[in-house]
């Protein structure tokens, strides 16, 4: 018998209607199109929704991420302990490439923004892996602007926020030479296995789990799935919240990221749980 603090009692609770809520609205999403042909009136409401969110807004200044420690020198650890497996594979494929394409760099660059890179570190990782194979002058020109204007430097200084698993998934598909996307979704199975396999991701019985959930379209439960696999015993630990996992790259960032915060500090021990053997 497992037993659980009562403390732990509600997020253990929520991340079980969270789920339960993705597979809903995956079966949803299945209907969509009939709905929206057969009923005209909210054929517009449904159509946009795919651009709304109504989580918490990591693109804004008043709701920063705990974690301020994401800099050009801390990127690439970040990015292989973690970052969800859309932001790791873009984060790959830039170091591959020296470079990424639009949708890579929009999807990527507001990610990071999201998780608390500074206008600053943001110019000097990107500049640091594009200038392999272009000039400084070269990476100024093209893309110092588009840097600056994402964290609301330039322009009309509009703050933009990161995207949401949503809008990755609905978004375009990724074409040839490009990172961006959803590998739960935008990847045939026999690829996304080789990659979980690659990744040593969990247990053989841990990537079928997580490939049956991405051949029944539940894209975000596979995604929550592959959170639960790299972080054992994530819904015991106390004080970490879990909202957004599965919703969200930067609420599976956030909570990787305090996952391993309270790793370190407990020694790697669960002491909120205690195993009766009777």
């Amino acid at each position: 018998m497992a037993y659980v603090p009562q403390s732990r009692m509600v997020s253990i609770i929520v991340a079980k209607y969270r789920m339960a809520l993705s597979k809903s609205l995956v079966r949803a999403a299945l209907s969509f199109g009939e709905v929206t042909e057969e009923n005209e009136r909210i054929a517009p409401l449904l159509k946009s929704m795919n651009s709304q969110y109504l989580g918490r807004d990591y693109g804004k200044e008043d709701t920063p991420l705990e974690n301020d420690e994401l800099t050009a020198n801390t990127v690439d650890s970040y990015a292989k302990q973690s970052m969800p497996l859309c932001m790791s594979q873009l984060h790959a494929g830039m170091k591959r490439d020296s470079k990424l394409k639009h949708q890579g760099r929009l999807q990527y660059g507001l990610f990071l923004k999201g998780g608390g890179m500074s206008t600053e570190e943001h110019l000097a990782f990107f500049q640091r892996v594009f200038t392999k194979i272009m000039t400084t002058e070269q990476f100024n020109k093209n893309y110092s602007y588009n840097i600056r204007h994402m964290h609301g430097q330039e322009g009309k200084r509009a703050s933009y926020s990161p995207y949401s698993c949503m809008k990755i998934i609905l978004g375009n598909p990724p074409q040839g030479g490009e990172s961006h996307g959803c590998p739960f979704r935008h990847y045939d199975d026999s690829s996304l296995s080789s990659l979980l396999t690659k990744l040593n991701v969990g247990s053989a019985s841990d990537r079928s789990a997580i490939l049956a959930q991405k051949k029944a379209r539940n894209y975000q439960l596979a995604c929550a799935k592959h959170f639960e696999v790299m972080h054992p015993g994530a819904a015991s630990v106390e004080g970490l919240s879990m909202n957004g996992v599965g919703n969200h790259p930067n609420a599976w960032f956030a909570a990787s990221v305090g996952y391993h915060k309270a790793k370190n500090i407990n020694g790697g021990e669960e002491k909120d749980m205690v195993i009766d053997e009777a």
